[in-house]
């Protein structure tokens, strides 16, 4: 039993072509604080926007701006309840570490539904160490027998944690994870090697996070500009150490020039890079600014072609 489509073209059209991220929402990812995030209003017009946009995920997480995401978007939820929009939260990660213990992920669980009024995919934020797969994944498989939620899935797992949450599925008779969500853009393949094959030949859904590599893939930063406080890649960023990488500041400053020859902001064509990627399902976006929402529709028309994909494997070396 799986609800999550087996076939590529299927399962994009049921997820979208692009999840919300709202991790900025009242902060930003695990930060809060005066000045961090978006307003609970700003947040609340930003799904309405994600909605008419044809988005069909809001994305979410247990420990997202102290609870604050999750809250903005079960006040959403519970005022449009026929929106046919799916939630997805994730739960694992704490102050002191990962956390995948049977009973914190029921717990967790039944509160981030008495939060958002539902959820629909539940994810494992991280591996725990210190928890088998043999005892963390019966739970979520439960979760999904007695339909209190429609699937989960897997985060920031590598093939090795993938292929063994797999195998554990199988060998205890358990629903399988359906989706995997890691981190993957133009600068960040680790995925390349073992979980991407592994998420093709497995039929899950792939819909990466950081897309931008938090905002190094939108021209933000290629001419020796430094992440403003308060900034996303500045408060919860994995690429800045990008920057301090003299070649990969000159491997961006190419990348924009190859957007600006195709007419598009570097935004528009990394986002579009993901789109066309024979794997990914659909990759989660944040949105913090109307000029965001040029590269999301600049991704979804640019016309795509091989010549194009080679180019930008060239660019960064692959």
């Amino acid at each position: 039993m799986t609800w999550i489509a087996a076939a590529q073209q299927e399962r994009r059209e049921q997820i979208g072509r692009f999840l919300l991220g709202t991790g900025g929402i009242g902060g930003i990812a695990g930060a809060t604080g005066p000045g961090l995030g978006l307003s609970d209003s700003e947040g609340l017009a930003l799904i309405d926007r994600a909605v008419e946009e044809g988005f069909k995920i809001l994305d979410t997480a247990d420990m997202y701006t102290g609870g604050n995401s999750e809250r903005v978007v079960g006040t959403w939820n519970r005022a449009h309840p026929d929106a046919g929009i799916f939630i997805q939260t994730k739960t694992g990660i704490t102050p002191d570490g990962p956390d995948l213990s049977p009973d914190r992920v029921a717990r967790q669980l039944e509160h981030s539904i008495a939060v958002l009024g539902r959820v629909d995919l539940y994810v494992a934020h991280q591996v725990d160490p210190n928890t088998p797969w043999a005892e963390s994944l019966p739970v979520f498989s439960r979760a999904v027998e007695n339909g209190t939620i429609r699937a989960y899935g897997l985060s920031n797992v590598d093939g090795e944690a993938l292929a063994s949450a797999l195998k554990t599925a199988d060998r205890l008779g358990l629903l399988r994870p359906e989706l995997v969500q890691n981190q993957y853009s133009l600068l960040a393949r680790g995925d390349d090697k073992d979980v991407l094959p592994l998420v093709q030949s497995e039929g899950l859904a792939y819909t990466p996070f950081s897309p931008l590599a938090n905002g190094l893939l939108a021209g933000r930063y290629s001419n020796g500009e430094r992440p403003a406080p308060g900034s996303r890649a500045s408060v919860a960023s994995r690429s800045a150490h990008f920057l301090d990488d003299p070649a990969t500041v000159a491997k961006l400053r190419q990348f924009d020039r190859v957007a600006e020859g195709q007419g598009v902001s570097p935004a528009g064509l990394a986002l579009a890079w993901l789109l066309n990627h024979p794997v990914v399902t659909a990759p989660v976006v944040s949105v913090s600014k109307e000029s965001q929402w040029q590269g999301i529709h600049e991704a979804s028309t640019l016309k795509w072609t091989d010549a194009l994909g080679e180019l930008l494997d060239k660019v960064f070396g692959r």
